[in-house]
């Protein structure tokens, strides 16, 4: 392996970014004037008006809408990383459990 493989690893690159953005984040802090808080400066501000809280509690329906989401994005995963040479047999009936974990997911009791 050669240092340019090194240097181009997906680690040394991350590595570098982390450490990239630490310096430029302690340059900026450095540079920036003190933050002093007066009047409404600490106030959230959205569009030109002062924003009021709202609580949004969503229902127990957004639960299974992020748990179906998650189980066809994993699925879509496990057939996209599946080996050129599986069988047509065995990745149907993949899909075939998925679709019953759906079913399932979903049944109205």
């Amino acid at each position: 392996m050669t240092p340019l493989d090194l240097l181009a690893s997906p680690f040394a690159v991350i590595a570098l970014a982390l450490v990239i953005g630490y310096l430029l984040y302690a340059w900026s802090r450095r540079v920036a004037p003190p933050f002093t808080p007066y009047g409404d400066r600490t106030m959230p501000y959205v569009g030109g008006e002062a924003c009021e809280a709202q609580a949004y509690r969503p229902g127990y329906d957004f639960f299974y809408v992020a748990l179906f989401f998650t189980v066809v994005h994993v699925a879509v995963l496990v057939i996209a990383v599946t080996p050129p040479g599986a069988s047509l047999a065995v990745t149907l009936g993949y899909l075939l459990v998925i679709a019953l974990a759906v079913t399932v997911l979903r049944w109205e009791q």
